[in-house]
């Protein structure tokens, strides 16, 4: 039920990182900053993909990529600035978390959303007779 109480370590690299599962509205915060993101860039591309994204069937592929890419929805540096507890390198976290390199970044984020999201096979049931 609460959020915080599950943690999990994982080992990276020569250290270990504390990372922990995002609470309902830390997983809000993260897709809206996403969502505000992605609203930025699809204004700086003009009206012809604006005209093409309320096509019904680019809002159909749409729904399916979301579902597809369950990392892509979610903003990643709210993930690991929200996700990460603590860690054993002498970098300090919120630092840390500025100069992770792609590959860390990537893999923390991912571990911290399969802790925090139903699984795929989760979400395919309940979305199935929808």
């Amino acid at each position: 039920m609460f959020a915080s109480q599950v943690t999990k370590e994982i080992q990276i690299d020569n250290g270990t990182v504390r990372i922990r599962k995002l609470s309902a509205r830390s997983l809000e915060k993260a897709s809206e900053a996403r969502q505000t993101s992605a609203a930025l860039l699809t204004r700086s591309f003009g009206g012809e993909v604006l005209k093409a994204l309320r096509d019904d069937s680019a809002v159909a592929e749409a729904q399916k990529a979301k579902v597809a890419n369950r990392y892509g929805s979610y903003d990643r540096h709210t993930v690991l600035t929200q996700g990460i507890m603590s860690w054993s390198f002498a970098e300090k976290l919120e630092a840390g978390i500025e100069d992770l390199d792609e590959e860390a970044a990537e893999t923390l984020s991912h571990a911290i959303l399969d802790l925090s999201l139903p699984t795929p096979a989760a979400v395919e049931e309940a979305t199935k007779n929808v």
